[in-house]
């Protein structure tokens, strides 16, 4: 087997994936058609900064929730209950384990707070999520309590539709600690609620320090998108997190009546999909980034942020591979890996078939770390290595592999190659 060979094997399982998916009536485009070249462009135009493997980017202002959430490093999200006021068709509620029992019954989000802090937990960011958590306003507040007491520089911040905010409860929400409240304004929402909405947003503006907006892209909303983006800086509010918008494979019948495609991504973003993410949805990020410019056009001075799906799932990929960083006999198993410091994965330098011997002998002899697997047959070294094998094997071709942890269903470990690049 040679390198072309060993990629087409990842364009197969592409495939194949794509087809599994065709089952719930939605078509993938037929070629990738928003490159992430994209992304670096735009943040040359707009003066964005374009970070975390170029997964993110944002201007003005990012909430330090944001940045918390890269590495998922001493941050938490909790949530009471799934109930919520709203009933969106792109909610990726329906994916969570034992959604329908949390539908009906509730976490003591506070007890578990006072848990983890006794076992020795440490947290930066801590956040309450729904369902619709101001349907539980006791309990929401007590956890903000319990936060503030232990964690007492912790950044705390709330999810809400806003449908029940009222002055009463800002001024609770502030009193307990709440450093940031996110709203959810949908281009669905009729003009009542969506008034409604901005009136809640103008009302906590100066009453909790970070009054922010989350919410989608969806193809085809950037009239909408735009008039959100000024009216959101008109009132004050510090920033919008545009999110990618993706099929949480649920609903499919209003994603195809829609007429939605999804985006088609290389094989390394399939990550995306395996851990809940969705399936990006072609034409959010090209809006996003049109939004991006168009603030830096207009000069609005609220922080916008866009966060795409694979940006989402750097956390997840860095929770993953700590076992290979904190545990020595896993490290000492893979002395060949190394750390993408942008993207969490894994990566190291493959050679393949009749390039083997020659890296092989490369390696004894400059007593670098490899791993030979002779049923590919193939050849893999530290990445920071590969030019000075490229020198002394000129005629030998090199991919990328790209790597992460994972555990079987029996709770074993095992390192998942994820793309050849």
């Amino acid at each position: 087997m040679d390198l072309e060979q060993y990629k087409r094997a990842f364009d197969e399982v592409n495939r194949d994936f794509e087809k599994s998916v065709a089952q719930f009536g939605l078509p993938f485009e037929t070629d990738e058609t928003e490159p992430r070249s994209r992304r670096i462009a735009t943040a040359r135009a707009t003066g964005c900064q374009c970070e975390n493997a170029d997964t993110s980017l944002w201007r003005g202002w990012i909430s330090p929730a944001c940045l918390a959430c890269r590495t998922g490093e001493r941050t938490a999200t909790f949530f009471i209950d799934l109930r919520c006021t709203r009933h969106c068709y792109f909610c990726f509620n329906p994916n969570q384990d034992n959604y329908e029992y949390f539908l009906t019954h509730t976490r003591d989000i506070a007890g578990e707070l006072r848990q983890a802090h006794a076992q020795g937990a440490q947290f930066d960011c801590l956040a309450v999520t729904g369902g619709e958590p101001l349907l539980h306003k006791l309990e929401l507040l007590e956890f903000l309590q319990v936060a503030r007491e232990f964690y007492l520089d912790a950044h705390l911040r709330l999810y809400t539709c806003g449908d029940l905010l009222d002055d009463e409860t800002l001024a609770q929400l502030a009193a307990a600690g709440l450093d940031e409240v996110r709203f959810s304004v949908k281009p669905d929402d009729d003009s009542t609620a969506r008034e409604a909405v901005f009136d809640a947003m103008r009302r906590a503006v100066g009453v909790i320090p970070s009054v922010m907006i989350e919410l989608p892209v969806i193809p085809g909303t950037r009239d909408f998108m735009e008039d959100l983006l000024i009216r959101a800086d008109d009132i004050g509010v510090r920033g919008v997190n545009l999110l990618e918008f993706c099929f949480p494979l649920c609903n499919a019948d209003e994603f195809a009546k829609r007429g939605f495609k999804l985006r088609k991504r290389p094989y390394t973003y399939l990550y995306n999909y395996w851990y809940g993410g969705g399936i990006p949805v072609a034409g959010s990020e090209s809006e996003a980034l049109q939004l991006l410019a168009f603030a830096h056009e207009r000069g609005l001075g609220l922080g916008i942020h866009y966060c795409s799906s694979d940006n989402k799932n750097t956390g997840q990929i860095f929770q993953q591979n700590l076992v290979w960083q904190q545990v020595p006999a896993v490290h000492d198993a893979y002395l060949w890996l190394e750390e993408d410091p942008e993207s969490r994965f894994l990566v190291c330098a493959k050679a393949f078939g009749d390039d083997v011997p020659a890296v092989c002998a490369w390696a004894r002899q400059h007593g670098v770390d490899f791993n030979e697997d002779a049923a590919t047959p193939s050849i893999a070294i530290p990445l920071s290595c590969k030019a000075d094998a490229q020198k002394a094997c000129p005629h030998t071709r090199f991919g990328t592999s790209v790597n992460v942890f994972e555990r079987r269903d029996d709770g074993t470990l095992y390192l998942h190659e994820v793309a050849l690049e």
